[in-house]
């Protein structure tokens, strides 16, 4: 391992460092349960579920030359009295290397190998930050994504392929913070809100995409304005010629309304950037930063997609918390009292909860949560104005019309870090005529009826898919670890039992989240 390090650092690492840096926090699940003291953290100031995070950073020459930090050259000195730096330019490699064997059912025995090198490149000067980061990689074999993407040269949370097999992970972000209460974030990549392993109100399942976002906060309150240019394509997605553009416009606030207790409501309007009548493109009326989407929508009279959602957390104290989701896309109280499963009555709703410390364990990190989507939730009549980008869900990766348990246990007793991940997800998939509304991106229209539509309706798949990894940083300051995953998925339907075996060995830059689970 010793000899790695420092090939990689002779060969790699180069480091300008000489003022407090921006930064910007890893996205990564187990990155993110791994530190995760800052989002138990009791304290107003505290808002856990805005994603990615940027943080101020200080170092003293100390730190600079730690263990930890290894493979960081430093050209400059540090101010031990203030820890300031003028400026700090990183540059460090991504990889992407592994190879294991794939066994489906009685259908033999594949090799799969995956392969990628690439880097990534922080600039930050006082309050100034460029990020950006690019993988390319080639993969090979028998692997099994899940049961609904079908689609060849495209991976849905990567890109399309850049060569056969071959794909790129990549984002390019800039931020600009003035003072501590506005912050400025522009780029290519991929945002999140929610406390969950899931978020149904939005998501890093989809591929990286164009946004600029404010962030403004103030006393216990932080306010977000999200502006994203998405794609549409659901006649074949790996041709970019058949692309159609559409956009988001998004407000989210969080509010401490106590140190353990947090408030965070949700609005988001989707339309396309043509229509049949016109070519509307960015329409300035939801440019207004403070404006209800709703009211502007009839304004307009459009039929733009509007979804309103609500996100609840509570911590016990540093080790405990639980939290909700809670998502409308359309809604009708008559018909939800009537119990008449009207078609129209689409929402999304999450519960879960997790511990840092489980048992009073140290370094135990367990979650359990709960999703459920009913039909056609997050579709619209036409796929432009879908809650989706380049036929990828923005929130959960199946869809809609699912119910979804999992678990999660994280340990690291020294310096090996065991995770075990269990999902059960239920789900209901269209017909080749008829929508039962799991695919966001048929126009609900299809649908047979207006009542007794049931959540799973449609050709039932039940899904188990477990997944242990066992992973040892190799230069963790660049999140660079060697794992050994094993990955078990059953998939059980109207046509028998499938079963997926997946052994894998690699070395990995762990920053992407890539949802494979269901």
């Amino acid at each position: 391992m010793q000899v790695i390090k420092y090939i990689l650092i002779l060969l790699f690492m180069v480091s300008f460092t000489a003022q407090s840096q921006l930064e910007f926090k890893n996205m990564h699940y187990r990155h993110r349960l791994e530190k995760s003291v800052p989002y138990f953290k009791l304290d107003k100031q505290t808002h856990s579920s805005i994603f990615p995070v940027l943080e101020s950073s200080v170092y003293s020459q100390k730190e600079a030359h730690s263990k930890e930090d290894r493979g960081y050259f430093n050209l400059t000195n540090v101010n031990n009295e203030t820890g300031n730096r003028p400026y700090s330019l990183k540059a460090y490699p991504l990889i992407a290397l592994g190879a294991g064997l794939n066994a489906q059912n009685q259908q033999g025995i594949d090799l799969q190998l995956t392969t990628g090198l690439g880097a990534a490149i922080d600039f930050t000067a006082g309050k100034f930050l460029i990020s950006g980061k690019f993988l390319p990689y080639a993969t090979k074999g028998g692997f099994v994504r899940d049961s609904i993407y079908q689609s060849v040269n495209y991976d849905p949370g990567a890109s399309r392929a850049i060569f056969e097999n071959g794909f790129l992970q990549s984002e390019l972000l800039l931020a600009y913070r003035p003072n501590r209460f506005f912050t400025f974030i522009a780029g290519q990549g991929k945002n999140s809100f929610g406390e969950g392993y899931r978020s149904l109100i939005l998501s890093d399942n989809a591929m990286a995409n164009p946004f600029f976002k404010i962030e403004t906060k103030f006393a216990n309150v932080k306010y977000v304005n999200l502006y994203q240019i998405w794609k549409d394509n659901t006649i074949d997605p790996s041709d970019k010629s058949l692309d159609k553009k559409k956009f988001a416009a998004m407000h989210y606030i969080s509010w401490n309304i106590t140190k353990s207790f947090n408030l965070s409501v949700f609005e988001t309007v989707i339309w396309q950037a043509n229509d049949t009548l016109i070519n509307r493109g960015f329409d300035p009326n939801y440019l207004n930063p403070i404006v209800f989407y709703r009211p502007v929508e009839y304004g307009n009279g459009s039929a733009d997609n509007v979804l309103l959602g609500a996100n609840l957390s509570y911590k016990f104290d540093e080790h405990h918390s639980i939290y909700t989701q809670i998502i409308f896309d359309d809604f009708l109280l008559k018909e939800l009292r009537a119990r008449s499963r009207w078609w129209a009555n689409k929402y999304g709703f999450q519960i879960g909860y997790k511990s840092r410390d489980f048992l009073g364990n140290e370094n135990l990190y367990f979650q359990t949560e709960f999703n459920m989507v009913r039909p056609f939730t997050f579709s619209h009549k036409h796929s432009g104005q879908s809650y989706g980008n380049l036929n990828a869900s923005v929130t959960h990766p199946v869809g809609a019309n699912f119910f979804e348990v999992l678990n999660i246990v994280s340990y690291q007793p020294k310096k090996i870090r065991y995770t075990n991940k269990l999902t059960y997800t239920a789900y209901g998939v269209d017909s080749s005529n008829v929508s039962y509304g799991q695919n966001i991106f048929v126009s609900y229209s299809n649908r047979v009826g207006k009542y007794d539509h049931l959540v799973m309706q449609g050709y039932r798949k039940n899904v188990l898919n477990e997944t242990f990894i066992a992973e040892i940083p190799i230069l963790p300051k660049i999140n660079l670890y060697a794992n050994l995953t094993y990955n078990w998925r059953m998939e059980i339907s109207e046509t028998g039992t499938q079963h997926n075996h997946a052994i894998l060995f690699g070395l990995r830059s762990r920053i992407w989240n890539s949802y494979t689970d269901f």
